[in-house]
């Protein structure tokens, strides 16, 4: 039997050396490095594939919990009941979808203290989590859950007096039987930065900002997956460079940059309104915004001295800013490693420049050169846990994957791309990266042929424009904005391979971005 649950609290520049600039540019993938082989339906399953695989119903919704509804998982498309247990079947991969009082059959008891990303809690007569990971020593852990709609990622403590609406006590540690002991998961991903940018409510709904001439103007989805709202103004820094993140209660929070000030704006409750603007420091050129492993949010900013950083010291305090060096007046674009160490892209027009944290919540190292410079960055996972960076300049677009925890391939070409392009990428729903490339003359994408794998070359994504910020629904379909000195459009999966034409949001404008 399953229970309802609480609310949901979910680029790098190449540019290559001269020498690579100077060869033809040919289509390449991290062919290097290949994901572990997937299961096969109730078979022997690594723990990194589950959490991919509950990552999946969070990144692509499967429809609204009912215990007589039914949704695919990834890959062999093989169905799941839309429930608790149904979604810990999904990520073990089951051939059937045991119940809570089914699952103990599959799998054995374990110590909490022993708990591994793929494990579960559960509470026989009503309820399942399935366990993600240990945030620290205080027993505070991460969770997948499908109680109720959405499905979710959540943060508790293994003290908490209850999990879920349900007593802490009922729950017992659970191991599946047929779990390979191994490596990465792939949590959520910080929300791409730049002059558009959007993020889901906790509630699955996408709200979106963009920053033009005359301030920041607001939208949102009327529905989850559904229609959205007109543009409506709220002030804040003239054209200014924006970043959106989500607070560990699942408040979302919205930063601007310009170069006369630098203000924060979040939500007043989780799924809410929108509180006024604050201020949060002087002025300066990028910003970009994360979580640790802890939840907590970190900011990043650049100017002409460096990058700087500012973070929270609990859930409305935060530190002073302090300087990390870095290349001046960079592009910023933050992705998070698999154990959840919080790494930084920081792109100027000379210097490509990386910096990471030596531990989950932790300091930061020193800078790494990363490559030369170039004109704008993206940053996603692949379905391995891996991170792949993109970057563009005047030859077009460059990428460079990770080969381990701790090294990188060289630059690569992409077969093309349009010329100094602004871009955004991200995961289609069975896993495989995409990217999108824009500039004043053209829209272009390419997406993998598999997860994990190297590109289809370059297509036409219609017309051209400044600024463009891919995201995804919670039923998993990519949405992408586009702007222009006439507004802000967007274009939307209306099928695994097939989109909308552009269009405004709700027939209203928005601000024009050049």
């Amino acid at each position: 039997m399953d229970a309802a649950r609480l609310t949901m609290p979910r680029r790098l520049w190449p540019m290559l050396m001269a020498a690579l600039l100077s060869i033809p540019l040919l289509l390449a993938g991290p062919s290097a490095t290949t994901a572990s082989a997937d299961s096969v339906l109730d078979g022997p399953i690594t723990r990194a594939e589950i959490i991919a695989r509950a990552q999946y119903w969070v990144d692509h919704q499967p429809g609204p919990y009912d215990q007589e509804g039914w949704s695919p998982g990834p890959g062999d498309g093989h169905s799941y009941r839309r429930d608790c247990s149904g979604y810990v079947s999904m990520a073990w991969h089951l051939d059937q979808s045991p119940n809570t009082q089914g699952l103990p059959g599959y799998s054995h008891e374990i110590s909490r203290a022993d708990l591994k990303p793929g494990d579960i809690l559960n509470s026989f007569y009503n309820h399942v989590l399935l366990f993600h990971r240990w945030l620290d020593d205080q027993g505070n852990f991460e969770y997948y859950s499908f109680g109720a709609t959405p499905v979710g990622h959540y943060r508790a403590n293994i003290n908490d007096a209850q999990f879920d609406d349900h007593p802490n006590s009922e729950y017992k540690a659970l191991r599946y039987n047929k779990v390979l002991e191994d490596g990465p998961s792939v949590g959520p991903s910080p929300a791409e930065a730049g002059k558009v940018v959007s993020a889901r409510s906790a509630d699955g709904r996408l709200e979106a900002f963009a920053a033009g001439a005359d301030g920041v103007w607001h939208a949102w989805q009327t529905a989850v997956n559904g229609g959205w709202s007109s543009w409506q103004s709220v002030g804040g820094p003239k054209n200014a460079q924006l970043s959106i993140a989500r607070n560990a209660d699942g408040r979302l929070e919205l930063f601007a940059v310009s170069n006369g000030s630098m203000d924060h704006l979040f939500q007043t409750q989780v799924s809410g309104g929108w509180g006024s603007w604050e201020n949060f420091g002087t002025g300066g050129d990028y910003v970009a915004a994360g979580n640790n492993a802890d939840g907590r949010l970190e900011v990043f900013a650049s100017n002409a001295n460096g990058v700087f950083h500012k973070w929270q010291t609990g859930a409305t305090t935060w530190s002073d800013w302090a300087g990390l060096a870095g290349p001046a007046s960079a592009r910023l674009q933050l992705e998070s490693s698999v154990d959840g160490r919080l790494e930084v892209f920081a792109l100027s027009g000379t210097t490509f420049g990386h910096l990471f944290q030596n531990a989950p919540n932790g300091n930061f190292g020193a800078w790494e050169n990363f490559g030369t410079g170039g004109h704008d960055v993206s940053v996603d996972h692949n379905s391995d846990g891996r991170l792949e960076v993109y970057a563009s300049n005047a030859n077009g677009v460059f990428h460079r994957w990770q080969t381990s925890a701790t090294e990188w391939s060289d630059w690569a070409g992409t077969g093309g791309g349009p010329a100094n392009a602004e871009l955004s990428s991200t995961r289609t729903g069975d896993g495989r990266v995409e990217v999108f490339a824009m500039n004043g003359q053209t829209a272009q994408h390419m997406w993998q042929k598999a997860p994990n794998q190297e590109f289809n070359p370059w297509a036409d994504f219609g017309g051209p424009g400044t600024e463009v910020n891919a995201v995804n629904n919670a039923d998993g379909r990519m949405e992408v904005f586009g702007t222009s000195s006439a507004g802000v459009f967007h274009k939307w999966q209306t099928g695994a391979e097939s989109w909308s034409d552009w269009a405004w949001l709700a027939d209203t404008a928005g601000p024009g971005i050049s």
